[in-house]
């Protein structure tokens, strides 16, 4: 009995070893290819755990020898390894580290999507739709968001394994991401980072704000798309889940309920003075604002000048000159487009904002002092050092753009501000949130696409409306990132890589083979 037992277990070791080596192989493969799938590494750590058992248990006597206790003592070493080893995946996975080492941090999520990301309070279910061979293109990034919170949960699913649930759900494309917060659902086709964050901001918001934009006085035409329109930043607003409505004094005699802001822009007609009136009463019951305000310069003066008393009742006031700036030379643009290049740190719209912007026939904007005890005037954005405003715009036609002591203003000039809080006396519930622009070009079509100019006027309409989360998406181009090299230095890299590093290993190789020969 004792013998066949013993001719049992020599038979069923070698056995239990093999199902317990194919257990460990399917356990790697499970972790490596779906990692998502929690089930399916418990199903194959169970049996792996009791087919050791046995193996054990069927070994004891061995076990007790001096071979086997060195033998054991290395097993438990290689335990302890593999276990530091998993701990310190594991915390890799949670918590990645990444160096982003392309030119522009193509893969480098911005401020906007850490900030919507890390302030979830729901869980939101993303599941991909794509081939097997395809789910590793879309990984990284949606591994990057869920890393930044636990409640961003990824599932990927193959639609010609499951075909059912594709159909059910309309899944029509390969590549499409599904969000999922509550009973609330978004799609995503063509996965981008800018794609995937505004579908997510417009999940998480339950009601869109409107942003009324004012028609009728020549403003500019937010539908546009035109060099001059406005129809790029209508589509960022959409893109980030606000609303943009056309605003008509003639139809209206206030500012309608719905509206959660209003934006003048580049009006080059008089308002009435009922228009004025409703703008003034708005504003001074806590309405808030986006206001661009050009010059008119062939006349020397004011498209509207009847906004220019509203806005220096905010203590803000628009100066009849044109910013002129040198160093716009030496980015190929006319001197008429000035350069913010210092930006508040202040304000939430321009805290974290780098860079330049382009502001073209822009005019300086300047605070009026001193401001009431409860209300906030700040500087966005300011001018070179180099740049100045020409107060005489007939010299501009002229051609004589040059500084005259005493009669311009010296740079560097205010080009952009804000203002929070209520007027003297005010009997207002909430704060105004006001923005001012020198000039209303800076965000048109033909020149949003400049440095930060768009990123400007979104973050402007999100503060103004306390959205102060919504801070746009950087485009992010990886750019040729082409590599020029001299003569010499293609040659010298030729000479070294494919001539000497060969000879040198094969020097190598020889002289080993030539010691060894004599041993």
């Amino acid at each position: 009995m004792k013998h066949e037992n013993k001719i049992i277990g020599e038979v069923s070791t070698p056995f239990l070893w093999i199902i317990s080596g194919i257990l460990l192989l399917g356990l790697l493969f499970a972790r490596a290819i779906y990692p998502e799938f929690l089930w399916l590494t418990l199903i194959l750590v169970v049996p792996l755990l009791g087919v050791l058992g046995l193996l054990v248990s069927q070994n004891q006597k061995a076990l007790r020898s001096k071979t086997a206790a060195y033998g054991l003592n290395s097993l438990v070493t290689i335990l302890l390894i593999f276990g530091i080893v998993g701990v310190l995946n594991f915390l890799i996975s949670r918590y990645p580290l990444k160096i982003d080492l392309t030119k522009n941090k193509l893969h480098t999520l911005s401020d906007q999507t850490v900030k919507v990301v890390k302030g979830l309070q729901k869980p939101v279910k993303a599941t991909l739709f794509s081939k097997l061979q395809q789910k590793d293109q879309f990984r990284p990034l949606l591994d990057n968001y869920k890393g930044l919170n636990p409640k961003f949960e990824v599932e990927y699913v193959d639609p010609d394994r499951e075909p059912s649930r594709a159909k059910q759900l309309g899944i029509k494309k390969y590549g499409t991401l599904q969000l999922l917060i509550g009973n609330r659902e978004n799609k995503v086709e063509d996965i981008s980072e800018e794609k995937l964050t505004n579908a997510l901001i417009k999940l998480l918001k339950e009601k869109s704000p409107t942003l009324c934009v004012t028609t009728g006085h020549g403003e500019k035409n937010f539908s546009s798309q035109d060099a001059e329109g406005y129809e790029g930043v209508k589509k960022a607003l959409t893109d980030q889940a606000y609303d943009v409505k056309e605003l008509s004094f003639l139809q209206e005699s206030k500012v309608p309920e719905f509206c959660d802001a209003i934006a003048i822009v580049g009006a080059t007609r008089s308002f009435f003075e009922p228009e004025i009136k409703a703008i003034r009463n708005y504003l001074g019951s806590g309405g808030r604002a986006i206001v661009a305000v050009d010059l008119n310069i062939k006349a020397g003066g004011e498209y509207a000048p009847e906004l220019i008393p509203v806005l220096e009742d905010w203590h803000v006031k628009p100066i009849v000159a044109l910013i002129v700036d040198p160093l716009s030379r030496m980015l190929n643009m006319d001197a008429s487009v000035s350069i913010l290049a210092t930006f508040s740190k202040d304000n939430p719209i321009t805290q974290d904002f780098q860079g330049n912007c382009a502001f073209p026939l822009s005019r300086p904007l300047e605070i009026v002092s001193p401001t009431p005890p409860g209300m906030r005037v700040q500087w966005l954005g300011q001018t070179t050092p180099k740049s100045w405003g020409v107060t005489q715009l007939k010299s501009i036609a002229r051609g004589e753009v040059k500084f005259q002591e005493g009669k311009d203003k010296a740079g560097p000039l205010y080009a952009a501000i804000a203002v929070e809080g209520k007027l003297k006396d005010s009997k207002a519930t909430k704060n105004t949130r006001l923005v001012v622009f020198g000039s209303s070009y800076f965000a048109t079509n033909n020149f949003s696409r400049y440095a930060g100019n768009l990123d400007f006027f979104l973050n402007s309409v999100s503060w103004v409306m306390e959205d102060e989360s919504l801070i746009s998406i950087r485009t992010k181009d990886e750019g040729p990132g082409k590599v020029e090299l001299t003569q010499k230095s293609g040659t010298f890299i030729f000479l070294l890589t494919v001539v000497t590093l060969p000879l040198l290993v094969a020097a190598l190789g020889l002289g080993i083979w030539v010691a060894r020969r004599r041993l």
